[in-house]
């Protein structure tokens, strides 16, 4: 038996299944989700730590980028067997499993960052929890979720190990636009999913925003409760205003996340900014 495409490992983990394990499981999963992400790294971002927030987003965003390129090539298909019991329905293919990627990077990026040792045991154990929910709801094997965790902790280490001893030149606004337009456009073009092409949107659209933030000096400034709730209410107007427009097609899918990542890293900044030199803020 081949214990990293075993489907008996992944029934033996849901002898145990219970309706509480269930919601417990899915809780855990959402800790890879997008979600979980864009908000930690928006609170950040309104938080006086944009440097840090975008660095971070860029970790965890190209992890995900050549994730997706992975299960592309690869084209592995998702668990299935009598009694496997499928609690999600991912739209992508198995490995290497996004979610372990995706923890991995987020919480190793900050464990490397901040060299404390209790940052990488719970980034050990977050990657472990999220990773053993995967497989109990039967959309992960185990090689699925090792090597993806794998990888997430190599971009982890890789990209902060490139942030600190690398010294990036100084480019002039014009030069610095040309290029995120030239990056945004290849992360488009080599997209070979749906999944990664929201990935190539947010990206673009986070890094876009943080350029323009710095372009025109915004102050970085920690943003007040009734600031985070008008910002919270923009992003959210915006992505769900795009779902509701009726578009198809890559295109639009890679516009809907850039602008959705734009408005949390630019106009939210922008407006709070407006509205404190009128001082209605």
């Amino acid at each position: 038996m081949n214990l990293l495409q075993s489907v008996e490992l992944l029934l033996a983990i849901q002898r145990v299944s219970s309706p509480f394990l269930d919601l417990l499981m899915r809780g855990i999963s959402l800790l890879g989700s997008e979600f979980f992400y864009f908000g930690v790294l928006v609170l950040l971002y309104w938080r006086t730590q944009r440097a840090f927030a975008i660095r971070l987003a860029f970790v965890v965003l190209v992890s995900l980028y050549a994730n997706f390129l992975l299960k592309a090539l690869f084209a592995l298909p998702r668990p299935a067997g009598a009694g496997l019991r499928i609690l999600e329905t991912p739209e992508d293919f198995s490995f290497p499993s996004g979610h372990a990627q995706s923890v991995a990077s987020f919480w190793f990026f900050l464990a490397f960052s901040l060299r404390k040792p209790l940052y990488f045991w719970l980034s050990g154990i977050l990657t472990f929890c999220v990773a053993l929910s995967r497989m109990y709801l039967g959309v992960h094997y185990l090689g699925d979720v090792v090597f993806g965790a794998f990888l997430g902790v190599f971009f982890a280490w890789f990209l902060a190990r490139f942030f600190t001893r690398v010294s990036l030149p100084t480019l002039r606004p014009w030069a610095a636009g040309a290029l995120l337009v030239l990056g945004s456009l290849m992360l488009f073009l080599f997209a070979p999913t749906p999944p990664a092409v929201k990935v190539a949107g947010s990206l673009s659209g986070a890094l876009s925003g943080y350029f323009l933030t710095t372009l025109l000096g915004l102050r970085e400034r920690s943003l007040e409760l009734r600031a985070y709730l008008w910002g919270a209410g923009m992003v959210l107007a915006v992505y769900l205003g795009g779902k509701m427009v009726p578009w198809n097609g890559a295109l639009w899918l890679f516009g809907r996340y850039f602008l959705v990542n734009c408005c949390a890293t630019f106009f939210v900044p922008l407006l709070v900014e407006s509205m404190r030199k009128r001082r209605d803020w």
